[in-house]
């Protein structure tokens, strides 16, 4: 995502130029960028590194951990038993959080489970 500053024409020039076909997509104050493939992302992720343009990267979906929300739970569970739990089933979880309320500030039954994107995570889950 570019950030749109007072020399965003002549940078979307520029990329535009080196990279004839990505598309872009106006968000607020940032410039969204469409690649059509991995190796086009790092290449224009090199380039804006090189060139000092203000951005930050989404990280493509293969890259980013795997979420997952556990509802239905007491109150009153504990993180390391759900852990625990996960990892007898096969998954390798880097972090269990129990979600607090926006009003009341207090821990709700549902737990959010970080796990790294792993092909032993990716086939205990289906």
């Amino acid at each position: 995502m570019l950030r749109i500053t007072e020399t965003v024409r002549s940078q979307m020039k520029i990329i535009n130029e080196k990279f004839p076909k990505i598309r872009s997509r106006t968000t607020g104050e940032f410039i969204k960028l469409y690649t059509d493939n991995l190796e086009q992302f790092h290449e224009l992720l090199t380039f804006a590194e090189k060139t000092k343009f203000q951005f930050y990267e989404i990280k493509p979906k293969n890259e980013r951990p795997i979420k997952v929300v556990l509802k239905g739970l007491p109150c009153n569970f504990k993180v390391e038993e759900i852990q625990a739990d996960l990892e007898e089933l096969g998954f390798t979880p880097e972090k269990v959080n129990q979600l607090i309320g926006r009003r009341s500030k207090q821990p709700i039954p549902v737990f959010l489970v970080t796990l790294p994107r792993s092909i032993e995570n990716l086939k205990s889950s289906t």
